[in-house]
Parts: structure tokens; C-alpha cells; sequence
């Protein structure tokens, strides 16, 4: 089915926020609510943290707030009278467009729109990058029935990730209770640094890649995300030009342990065990994969449990060389 489709622009009413003068910022609560860019953005709603006595631009109950710099395509529902600061823009669809169709459609288009991004200091996004942007126009009633559908999409996503946070903290609760608080040690293991168990800690290299993931057959470089939630994704991934040649030694293998190195504090040492993995999927500059030896008294499966263990993660957070981690090591016969 071919639908007709429309500048953004023409279907869609598009406010962009401006900063309030200096004066206009209050902190006492009087005024109006202020949403200055996405960082006061929290779920799909606006989090206030000022208000201002300036409201030159204003969003209406039910628009939808863009962020336009730092994380571009970032958004919330409107659900009152917000002031619009310069790092948002408000989005009023027009009677051909449906609200919920438009909200899925941004999400769609997110990255789209992020690569429009300019500057030197900080990317952002003007009018005329989002106005331009392309958007599919069905009949409202088929509006109605795909964002009816991306709904249950959504409702399904959030109960897994309730179900997968429930089974980590379960994983965490079994590793305690088999190994004890491994920051505590209070079953006195004995202690070694991680360099001392690894053959060496490996990382790959982050050639230009496209902007699509593999196909069946081609090679592929890792994105963060295939570590970052905990459980190994190999589905996120971009396709390796064929102009650009692989290196053997970055393939990833089934039993690696690969480990995030760069990113947000929050997402740096997200580690994962390897179970399986497609061919030709090759890690970025962004991991480490940790190779033990062959001597090591411990296997993958604990490494990755303890790496993995919540508040081990966040001390090693706050080091730049992971080799000198202390760890705590039962016996072997423990482990198994």
C-alpha cells in the first residue's frame, strides 16, 4: 500500500522554545513551569525543576515537546501549559494527523532527525531540519489502527523490561547467597587482580560503518547496545563496507566475555557471557574482550556473574584500568 506523504511542516504545527532572559527564571514555584531541554524529560512526561515568569513560547496540553539539541528526538506528552525553553520545540499535529500516529512516527524517525544535528559545542536541530522531514499520511482510521498497534507494542517492551529488571535482581540475590557480598568478602576468598587472570584484555576497532545493520552473510561491527542491557544483542550491529577489510582477531566467539569500556558512567563495564553468536560480528574500540588463561581458577560464567554484580560494577566504574580489580575467587569446586 502506497501512502501519500507530507513535509512535517504541512501537517504540523512547530513552536520552537527560546531561552527566558535571565530575570524571567523563578525558583519559588510562581510563575510557569519551565522545560528547558530534554534533560527534564523523565519517562514520557516533563519533569519541572524551574519556572519562569517569561512565556513568550508556550506548549498546549497534549503536544508533543521535542528535544532539538543534546539528545535530539528525545520527547514527551504535554500534559499541561509548559514554557518552552531552547532546547525543545512544540508539536501540534494538524486534524489529518493523529497524536498517538505522530508520537510512534517521531520515535521512527528519531535518528533521522538526530543526524541533522549541528555545531561544534553541541548538536542541535532548527525549524526547517524538522519541517522537512518526510511523514506518511494514511487515512486517520489507519493512523488509528497503527498507533493502536504500537501501543500494545510499547505495553509489551516495558513488561519485559519489568520482567528482565525482576530476574536480575534475582540473579544477584542466587550469586550472594551461593558466593556471599563480594564487596564484603565475608567468606574471605582469596583475592587477585583481574589482569592476573586474563591472557590479555583485547579491544577492537570502530572502522566507518553503514547505517543499517547486516544482512545474512556480511560482516558487522558490534554497537554498544549489544552489551549495555546485561544480555548479549548481536542484532545491534552495523554492516562493514565491503571496501573495508575485517580483522580476524576482533570476530566474536561463543564463550567470549565482552565488556563496555566507553560510554555514559552508567553504561561503561556493562558485561555480557557470550552463548552464541552469528559469524562475522566483530567488537568496536567501544569493548573489551577479556581472554583468560587457560590456568585461571575461574571460569566465564562466574567471571561475567561477578563483573555483572551490581555494586563490584560501580568501583570499577570509577578506575581506568580494569586489570587491577580486585577479585574475590572461591575454589574451583565452588564455582562448578
Amino acid at each position: 500500500m502506497t501512502w501519500a506523504t507530507k513535509r512535517l511542516d504541512e501537517v504540523c504545527s512547530i513552536v520552537m522554545g527560546q531561552a527566558p532572559p535571565g530575570e524571567g527564571y523563578n525558583l519559588d514555584g510562581l510563575g510557569w513551569p519551565l522545560v528547558a531541554g530534554p534533560g527534564d524529560f523523565e519517562g514520557d512526561r516533563p519533569v519541572v525543576k524551574k519556572f519562569t515568569k517569561h512565556a513568550a513560547k508556550l506548549s498546549q496540553r497534549g503536544q508533543i515537546i521535542l528535544g532539538v539539541r543534546a539528545s535530539i528526538g528525545a520527547k514527551v506528552w504535554s500534559d499541561r501549559i509548559y514554557a518552552l525553553g531552547r532546547g525543545v520545540a512544540g508539536l501540534t499535529p494538524a486534524e489529518e494527523v493523529d497524536s498517538r500516529y505522530l508520537w510512534h512516527w517521531l520515535t521512527w524517525c528519531a535518528p533521522e532527525l538526530s543526524a541533522k544535528g549541528k555545531g561544534a559545542t553541541f548538536k542541535q536541530v532548527n525549524r526547517q531540519d524538522i519541517g522537512e522531514m518526510e511523514v506518511p499520511v494514511p487515512g486517520l482510521a489507519e493512523q488509528w489502527r497503527i498507533a493502536d498497534v504500537l501501543d500494545r507494542v510499547d505495553t509489551l517492551r516495558a513488561k519485559r523490561r519489568a520482567a528482565l529488571g525482576l530476574l536480575g535482581a534475582a540473579r544477584t540475590a542466587a550469586f550472594v547467597h551461593m558466593f556471599g557480598d563480594p564487596i564484603l568478602n565475608d567468606r574471605s576468598w582469596k583475592r587477585v587482580a583481574l589482569g592476573a587472570l586474563v591472557e590479555r584484555i583485547h579491544s577492537g576497532r570502530s572502522p566507518i560503518c553503514l547505517d543499517r545493520p547486516a544482512s545474512e552473510g556480511e560482516w558487522a561491527v558490534l554497537k554498544l547496545g549489544a552489551v549495555t542491557s546485561g544480555e548479549f544483542r548481536p542484532a545491534e550491529n552495523k554492516a562493514l563496507p565491503v571496501t573495508v577489510a575485517p580483522r580476524a582477531e576482533d570476530e566474536v566467539r561463543a564463550g567470549d566475555i565482552l565488556f563496555s569500556r566507553k560510554n555514559t558512567r552508567d553504561l561503561v563495564a556493562a558485561c555480557v557471557l557470550v552463548r552464541s553468536t552469528p559469524v562475522r560480528r566483530l567488537m568496536p574500540d567501544l569493548m573489551f574482550r577479556l581472554e583468560l588463561k587457560e590456568e585461571a581458577p575461574v571460569v566465564a560464567e562466574y567471571l561475567h556473574a561477578l563483573l555483572s554484580y551490581p555494586p563490584k560494577r560501580r568501583t570499577v566504574q570509577d578506575r581506568d584500568w580494569i586489570g587491577a580489580w580486585d577479585l574475590g575467587i572461591p575454589q574451583a569446586r565452588e564455582v562448578g
